[in-house]
């Protein structure tokens, strides 16, 4: 019962030190000094007015548990704000065009389900290195592209994919994704690696996502310039060789500033 009530009572600290970390502290500061002075006052004499021995030492503990409690919520409030400021940071860029991907990105992580998409993303932005994403329900498209393709560099996924169950459970693709990243990043600088997030089932986009944010890595979505009779934005397959076909969209820009 005690350590239910405690719980809850943690998380919604934490909560509120998320929300508002300054008055948070602020307020823990005033009720730990309260709480301090108080014991201080109670434990300082003895019915007779005197100090005694036990009551010296647990007046002593009380004020240095009381100040160790004051810088623990200092910093409690301390790392929340920073918790705030950098999720406050972390999506820079979202929603804009990337001009410049042809010349910013020499390595790219590409999940893969239509040709198209991925065809345009080596056409246009022209990696020296990839790495696929991609499933056995793929493999026909994904051996395509890696023959039409050969100039580009591709290792570790021309032989290693997700399995069709694997593509539907996040943890292991995220695992999938952050091993694939990793071998990017041996071989390029961060800033010029991307994530493409454009194909892929909903959790393969997420999992991937998830990755790139772990690694430090920019995440793009490529945006196709015609529609559908449902008035969907797609790639037409008949377009790919047409660089205006699809804009470059930046979900997550990590390169360090550079707009």
């Amino acid at each position: 019962m005690f350590f239910r009530l405690f719980s809850t009572l943690w998380y919604r600290l934490l909560r509120r030190a998320r929300l508002n970390p300054v008055l948070t502290g602020l307020t823990l500061f005033l009720l730990l000094s309260v709480g301090s002075l108080v014991i201080g006052l109670i434990t300082t004499f003895d019915e007779q007015g005197q100090y005694g021995p036990w009551i010296m030492w647990f007046n002593n503990a009380s004020v240095l548990m009381g100040w160790l409690s004051i810088m623990a919520a200092w910093a409690l409030a301390l790392l929340a704000w920073a918790h705030r400021k950098e999720a406050a940071t972390a999506f820079l860029g979202t929603g804009k065009e990337v001009k410049e991907a042809k010349e910013a990105f020499d390595a790219s992580l590409i999940l893969v389900s239509r040709n198209c998409q991925t065809e345009w993303h080596l056409r246009h932005i022209q990696p020296k290195r990839i790495e696929f994403v991609w499933t056995p329900l793929v493999k026909d498209q994904t051996n395509t592209l890696l023959d039409k393709f050969q100039n580009i560099e591709c290792f570790e996924s021309r032989h290693h994919s997700l399995n069709n169950e694997q593509a539907y459970d996040i943890m292991a693709t995220k695992q999938h994704c952050l091993f694939l990243l990793r071998g990017l990043l041996d071989q390029h600088k961060r800033e010029n690696v991307c994530v493409d997030l454009t194909a892929g089932t909903a959790i393969m986009t997420i999992a991937a996502f998830q990755a790139a944010e772990e690694m430090g890595v920019t995440s793009i979505y490529l945006l196709g310039q015609s529609a559908t009779k449902f008035q969907a934005r797609i790639i037409d397959d008949k377009k790919v060789d047409d660089p205006n076909e699809a804009k470059v969209i930046m979900l997550s820009d990590r390169r360090g500033g550079k707009n």
